[in-house]
């Protein structure tokens, strides 16, 4: 009897050492890589560090609260994507993680950091060959908090050359960081997605081998935001870049799970969301998903859509429509959405859906039993949706493409009643709940508060040119023009105590009435013009040499011309700061500057260029009266004035922008200016070289 247990025992025991032979070498080393359980024990549980293998025979390893450091051949980083918020690294209570069963991601998980909560999701995409981190921060207190976020990545080699990847749609938007180490391989610092509202300040100390990424994101009470970021060595920088470029945002946010992609603020939302609600869309087969949660795929048979709306019928084409939404629990209405983008509400004239099943039966399933309904992708169908047109966006959710409207808007300002062409004005926002006014956002990018005078838009919509006209109040954005112009360093703005910002420039004559006498001022002439921290009559002018005057102006009104074309008068007690980098010189100057300019066209080479130096010796402010005299010049002086023009370019990009207007430097940092005195001595002096 004990021979036969024990016989029973060895069968057993082989039959083990079979089935541990068969799953190889390398799920042993996976349960016990260097003395550390790897596999999860109970809830998913692991030890720290946990191992991550990168599939061409590194490692990484992730510590405590969060960083990595990699193993293996060379290997790059030492420690990589610490986190640090609000001036201190997470403090972690234990030495454990926890790996998620469904989508094989390193949790660590309540960590604190100065009343916030952090949990870190770190997956290894061996695919793709990246470290993807995603840190949620939440605020468990009961009033709103910053965040100030940081991540570090240091290397174990120093870094031989580097580069920052701009935003295509953003150039001045860094959103990842290429770096050439001693090792002869790159590291790819991932820190935003392009066309992201919310990005990080990029930090490379030249010389260091370290790099930071930092950021203040607000975080409501009681609410969650995360920020993603991705990691990755690559040969060559070269090879970073095109990664980098070639990342396709929707393609990286579709494995992340819904609840979770919706907290993510530093990459822009994709356009698989409408609302609250997940567009629904098939692989090989439509899609069509009950209020039960059943999901029936096949082929939809429908031609056409016919929709009731408020605003009369609209008819669309079945090969325009990718989506359904059904929203309401009583009286159900249908969001359709359209391959564009456009949002369609309404309620469908048809009360039931043809759908072809697998089996070749065709079903008819009632629209009041549907939940979403998802077309298979088509081919040619674009990854993202372009909003550049006009376009009008209701209350209740409804985008649609309009029309560019003929007639002019009305609104009433603080700056007085404005009439703004269409063509100026970008967008304007009918739903603002924090100051229960309108905001008007143009073309040039100024924006201000303001109330729409029209009680209804009547447009006409692109999909059918058919004309509708919707009330202001059902009306959440009306948008006229996709496309912004930048707000940078050198371009001339007015910002006012109110937050509200134009983009122009001041006109007229102003009057300073100073302590010794009352002096003119071309507003033309002015770099900047700034209230005294005492009181809001007492302004400080400085003017396009350096001049500073102090004073109050006479006049309680300025006048404006925006570079969109529109002319406002603003109270001058709301004026913050005005800012002109490229204000105009005086009357005198600019005949010198003519003057000169007649000597890029002499004889003699001598003389053309001492005319070239005194005119890159002035400083970008030359620039505007050379491009304005150069299409009056010969061919030769106006190659001579393009050489100079490049210099001028130069100077101006390389002066920092907000330096003082003391000596050569001036307030808004257009570059070095010359004194008019110091200017006249040179003039004196050129005349006898001559």
């Amino acid at each position: 009897m004990i021979r036969k247990q024990w016989v029973v025992r060895a069968i057993a025991l082989i039959a083990a050492v079979a089935c541990f032979a068969g799953t190889g070498r390398a799920q042993f080393r996976r349960v016990f890589n260097n003395g550390q359980p790897q596999q999860p024990g109970a809830g998913g549980v692991v030890n720290l560090p946990y191992l991550f293998n990168d599939g061409a025979g590194g490692q990484y390893r992730i510590f405590g609260n969060g960083w990595l450091q990699q193993q293996g051949n060379m290997p790059l980083y030492s420690q990589g994507a610490m986190l640090t918020v609000n001036g201190v690294q997470p403090n972690a209570n234990n030495n454990q993680g926890r790996v998620d069963e469904k989508t094989g991601e390193l949790l660590i998980e309540n960590l604190q950091a100065n009343g916030l909560t952090l949990t870190r999701r770190i997956m290894f995409d061996k695919e793709g060959g990246y470290v993807r981190y995603i840190d949620i921060i939440k605020n468990g207190q009961n009033q709103d908090q910053v965040a100030n976020l940081s991540i570090q990545s240091n290397l174990n080699y120093g870094v031989n050359a580097s580069s920052f990847v701009a935003d295509p749609k953003k150039k001045d938007q860094n959103i990842a960081w290429i770096a050439q180490t001693g090792a002869g391989q790159s590291v790819v610092e991932v820190y935003a997605g392009k066309g992201s509202k919310v990005f990080p300040t990029l930090n490379w100390p030249q010389g260091n081998n370290f790099v930071t990424a930092a950021m203040n994101v607000p975080v409501p009470a009681g609410k969650e935001i995360a920020w993603l970021h991705l990691h990755k060595c690559v040969a060559t920088q070269d090879v970073g870049t095109q990664w980098v470029n070639g990342i396709k945002e929707s393609a990286l946010l579709k494995s992340i799970p819904p609840a979770l992609r919706k907290l993510i603020v530093n990459f822009p939302s994709t356009q698989g969301w409408i609302g609250d609600i997940e567009l629904l869309r098939g692989d090989l087969l439509d899609v069509v998903e009950l209020r039960s949660g059943d999901q029936f795929k096949g082929t939809l048979k429908e031609v056409a859509y016919t929709l009731q709306t408020f605003y009369g019928p609209v008819n669309l084409p079945v090969d325009k429509v990718v989506g359904i939404i059904n929203i309401g629990q009583f009286r159900p209405r249908q969001l359709l959405v359209t391959s564009d983008g456009q949002i369609f509400g309404g309620r469908l004239k048809k009360e039931t859906l043809d759908l072809q099943l697998s089996s070749g039966q065709v079903t008819q399933i009632p629209v009041s039993q549907v939940s979403r309904v998802g077309y298979r992708k088509r081919a040619g169908e674009s990854d993202e949706w372009v909003f550049e047109k006009p376009m009008v966006v209701t209350r209740s959710g409804e985008r649609m493409v309009i029309k560019m409207p003929t007639a002019s808007l009305e609104v009433a300002t603080r700056y007085g009643k404005l009439t703004l062409k269409p063509e100026s004005v970008a967008a304007v926002s009918l739903q603002n709940e924090e100051n229960g006014v309108h905001e008007v956002f143009l073309t040039d990018g100024s924006k201000f508060a303001g109330l729409l005078g029209a009680e209804a838009f009547e447009v006409t919509l692109d999909a059918g040119e058919q004309a509708v006209k919707f009330p202001a109040s059902a009306v959440a954005r009306l948008q006229l023009s996709g496309k912004v112009a930048e707000v940078d360093d050198f371009t001339p703005t007015l910002r006012l105590v109110n937050d509200d910002l134009l983009v122009g420039t001041l006109t007229g004559k102003l009057s300073l009435e100073t302590a010794f006498d009352t002096i003119a001022v071309n507003a033309t002439e002015i770099r900047s013009l700034t209230h005294a921290k005492e009181t809001v009559q007492d302004v400080q002018v400085v003017l396009w040499d350096g001049t500073s005057l102090s004073g109050q102006l006479q006049d309680a009104e300025l006048s404006c011309l925006l570079n969109s074309g529109v002319t406002m008068k603003l109270p001058v007690s709301l004026l913050e700061e005005y800012s002109q980098p490229q204000p105009q010189p005086s009357p005198s100057m600019i005949e010198k500057i003519k003057t000169i300019l007649a000597d890029l066209n002499a004889d003699d080479w001598k003389q053309r260029d001492r005319a070239s130096a005194a005119l890159v010796s002035m400083g970008p402010v030359a620039a505007g009266v050379l491009k304005q005299m150069r299409p009056k010049q010969p061919p030769e002086g106006q190659k001579a004035i393009d050489i100079v023009l490049q210099k001028l370019e130069e100077q101006r990009k390389a002066q920092k922008p907000g330096a003082s207007a003391a000596g050569h430097g001036a307030a808004g940092g257009a570059g070095p200016v010359v004194p008019q005195a110091l200017f006249d001595q040179f003039l004196q002096v050129n005349d006898v070289l001559k």
